[in-house]
């Protein structure tokens, strides 16, 4: 068995609660089933290493280790098992090699309230000083995601007619109002003193006022000068802190960054610690650039590892089966070959086996980017599933090679292979929504949208299928040949679940009235 051993993630609620008050969450890193060795601080971290090495929650209940099926997204309520989950993550990524956890939603969503203060009552401020100093204790440094200008501000709008603009999410960046409320959000946030800062400032979108848009005609200037901005502040006010600026939206998503653009960039480059170029639909810096351009940085830069799954919040946590060590493995040698050291990889709920190996992989492929990715993949499942002979090792390998390659080898992709057919609007994706909530039952589950068009046709549902059925034979051979009883159950489970929601489609599809 190899030294450097994974833990568990099933951490009772009652274990749970009395290791936090009985020693402030000092002990949690100690608890393991039977089924799992004790945990270590991970892996041997290699010369050939990321160096940020950052597990990206995204929002707290990313990670739950259950369903929220009547919450909306984002849901932003920090309860025991959100606190839980959060904390049993980090042990997973400690273990694997990360040191960062990148995680927003910890204080609010759309919207703080005015006073801002409100937004975090006592027992919020108590689950997330047990979270921080969880995370201490593992070794792991704790980024606090940060709306710049829009993210939580929806209530300020609301409230405050000086800042608003065209746009209900986004404060107009040519008020000076706007930033007056911005340094009161870092004022407050400062006061808990993490370890470092995302800056995000372009999901929801920008100020388009007349005023704006002349001064900054061009998506990716705007949103370069308002996160320059915060991270000068926050690096007068808390010298030494981590800083990351996130591209997501900067730019087109097919030319990506012009000239301009990356000189910009390269501005930027000496006032945070880190760019990411995540890669929702594809980096803006495309591939054949990429050394070239992260030459000329003054600091690092990265990606979220070329593509991840964005789990359903309001599904059930086994419900779907969609590993990606490959994929993955592979972009991130790339991209240390071409000089990136910073890595935001998406997280997820643990108790879906998937997930699990997923981050597990993650960490250890960024630790030691000269290893083979099989390599890799086979000491994660050694380490997890404790198999008890060779077969039953091979086979759940082989378990995690097949679900990846049946789903991702059977998108339907034009034959540029860059573009989903009937999507040449956008890339990719890099980023793969799981399933979307709706109207019906009041929005209690998720659609498994990953199984439709434009991801999968009649053919790729049909042969993913395929896929599934081997993977389940996989596993239905040596089930009784693994240590881990529960987690070869959990993965027993997640492919069934998997597979009924395919030939479910499928069905519905083959026999649905043709035009």
């Amino acid at each position: 068995m190899p030294s450097h051993s994974l833990p568990p993630f099933s951490l009772s609620r009652r274990d749970f609660v009395s290791s936090a008050v009985a020693a402030g969450l000092g002990t949690l890193a100690t608890h393991a089933e039977a089924e799992t060795p004790p945990v270590n601080r991970g892996p041997k971290i290699g010369k050939q290493a990321i160096e940020d090495r950052i597990g990206f929650g995204a929002w707290i209940n990313d990670v739950r280790l259950e369903a929220m099926p009547f919450a909306y997204w984002p849901p932003d309520l920090l309860d025991e098992v959100a606190e839980r989950s959060l904390i049993e993550t980090m042990r997973l990524q400690a273990a694997s090699g990360y040191n960062m956890f990148d995680v927003f939603g910890l204080f609010a969503a759309w919207g703080w309230p005015v006073d801002i203060v409100s937004a975090v009552d006592q027992e919020r401020d108590a689950r997330v000083r047990r979270i921080q100093k969880a995370a201490r204790e593992l070794g792991i440094k704790l980024i606090y995601g940060l709306g710049v200008y829009s993210w939580g501000f929806d209530k300020i709008i609301q409230h405050d007619p000086a800042v608003k603009g065209p746009n209900i999410h986004a404060m107009c960046a040519s008020r000076e109002e706007s930033w007056v409320w911005q340094k009161k959000i870092i004022d407050f946030i400062l006061q808990y003193d993490f370890d470092g800062y995302h800056l995000e400032a372009s999901d929801l979108g920008r100020c388009t006022c007349e005023q704006c848009m002349k001064t900054w005609p061009v998506l990716a200037t705007y949103y370069n000068h308002i996160t320059a901005k915060c991270a000068d502040y926050i690096r007068r006010q808390a010298p030494g802190k981590y800083i990351s600026a996130i591209t997501i939206s900067w730019a087109d998503w097919n030319t990506g960054f012009t000239a301009e653009d990356k000189q910009n960039l390269i501005t930027l480059s000496h006032q945070v610690d880190s760019i990411l170029d995540q890669g929702h639909h594809g980096p803006f810096v495309k591939e054949a650039d990429r050394k070239a351009f992260v030459d000329q940085l003054q600091c690092k830069y990265g990606t979220s590892g070329g593509f991840w799954v964005y789990p359903p919040f309001r599904c059930h946590r086994e419900r779907w089966f969609l590993p990606y060590t490959r994929k993955t493995g592979e972009h991130i040698q790339r991209l240390y070959a071409d000089g990136g050291r910073s890595v935001l990889y998406y997280q997820g709920p643990i108790n879906n086996p998937g997930v699990e190996v997923n981050v597990a992989f993650g960490g250890k492929i960024m630790s030691d980017v000269s290893r083979d990715v099989t390599d890799v993949l086979s000491e994660v499942i050694e380490e997890l599933y404790q198999p008890k002979t060779q077969e039953a090792h091979r086979f759940l390998v082989k378990t995690f090679q097949h679900g990846e390659e049946a789903y991702l080898s059977n998108m339907n992709y034009d034959a540029d292979g860059i573009h989903l057919k009937g999507q040449l609007a956008y890339p990719g994706p890099g980023e793969l929504h799981i399933g979307f909530g709706v109207s019906l039952a009041g929005a209690t589950s998720a659609v498994p949208v990953y199984l439709y068009e434009p991801n999968l046709n009649d053919q790729g549902r049909a042969a993913y299928a395929k896929g599934l059925e081997a993977c389940l034979g996989h596993v239905s051979k040596i089930e009784h040949q693994v240590g881990a009883v529960e987690r070869v159950q959990r993965l027993k489970n997640s492919i069934y679940h998997a597979l009924d929601d395919v030939l479910n489609v499928a069905y519905a599809r083959e026999t649905m009235p043709k035009p």
